[in-house]
């Protein structure tokens, strides 16, 4: 490892990357499997990971929990209970965050009107938008949208 540090610093990282990742995979290979099968939170977070994926790739078409329990094909219950083991909150909470997050985003960043923003995010109309804002900052996007322009 030392010889790669001095070689080249990209080198050594990817280096020590695959030190490490092949470390970890040995682990796991001659780990009692029955261990880790019955250890519930590999497959928590195995079916949390899914879900996160899906809500980054389908937050803009998709804002119901059930919608991603049924593509992972666990009940909707079961997502949340995981969700709720993995990250402390429900499911729906983990939707309206990234939803929420994602809507501020575009009204600090965007030159587009509220109403392009909220059709370009999912939202069937404006009105639906600016209440879903509201109900989760307090804040109506057009002062979200006019605090970012003042700066």
């Amino acid at each position: 490892m030392k010889h790669f540090q001095l070689v080249d610093e990209s080198l050594y990282i990817s280096a020590a990357h695959n030190a490490i990742e092949s470390l970890i995979l040995d682990a796991f290979l001659y780990a009692n499997s029955t261990e880790i099968n019955k250890d519930v939170k590999f497959d928590y977070l195995y079916y949390v990971n899914r879900f996160k994926v899906l809500l980054q790739r389908c937050f803009k078409i998709e804002k119901k929990v059930s919608y991603y329990a049924g593509q992972l094909h666990v009940s909707s219950r079961k997502l949340t209970e995981m969700t709720e083991y993995i990250l402390g909150k429900t499911a729906k909470q983990v939707v309206i965050e990234k939803i929420t997050s994602e809507c501020i985003k575009a009204l600090e960043s965007s030159n587009q009107t509220i109403s392009e923003i909220s059709y370009d995010l999912g939202f069937s109309n404006e009105a639906n938008f600016t209440n879903f804002i509201k109900k989760h900052t307090g804040k109506k996007p057009s002062e979200i949208k006019s605090i970012t322009m003042v700066f």
